[in-house]
């Protein structure tokens, strides 16, 4: 096996995961189950990233989006979840 294959491997193991991530957000039906499968469609595009050579954008993808964009989302979710709730 070259070089070339194994790029080529890596880029179609990145891609199914993330595809696969993103179609999952789009179609579950619990917004906490969407949140935490934002993770891998996330950290796949800061891999997409690594593979264009850009590891300055790869770095502000997992520290701005996985690192506050996401906890972000988990926190609202979590502690919004009752406010709509009549008996609360």
């Amino acid at each position: 096996m070259n070089a070339q294959t194994i790029n080529y491997a890596i880029f179609g193991l990145l891609a199914a995961v993330t595809l696969m991530s993103a179609l999952i957000v789009a179609s579950t039906r619990s917004i906490m189950h969407a949140a935490f499968w934002l993770f891998p469609v996330f950290a796949g595009i800061a891999g997409f990233y690594l593979f264009l050579g850009a590891q300055f954008l790869s770095a502000i993808q997992v520290l701005i989006y996985i690192g506050a964009i996401l906890v972000l989302i988990v926190f609202a979710v979590t502690l919004t979840r009752n406010s709509m709730d009549p008996e609360g």
